[in-house]
């Protein structure tokens, strides 16, 4: 194993690792999630601009974060592969 192989890999279980975390930050259809354990406020500045809402951003943090594990997964193959 090369040393790029397992920064690739060590990068892949970060990003895996936040993307699981930014999933179950966002609230559900029902208005739960981790808001049920944290005691969320649904009155939060967050809520008064709708282009800019915290799921909003989370929903386009999370899709960003899942294309860039899926290119960092296709190099680390490659890298293994061609090596």
């Amino acid at each position: 194993m090369s040393g790029l192989e397992i920064a690739g890999g060590a990068l892949i279980m970060l990003l895996s690792v936040v993307i699981c975390v930014f999933i179950l930050m966002q609230e559900g259809t029902r208005g739960g999630g981790i808001a049920a354990l944290t005691g969320g406020d649904p009155d939060t500045q967050f809520n008064k601009s709708p282009g800019r809402t915290r799921n909003v951003m989370l929903y386009k943090a999370t899709r960003f974060l899942a294309a860039v594990l899926f290119v960092v997964t296709i190099v680390v193959h490659a890298v293994s592969v061609y090596s």
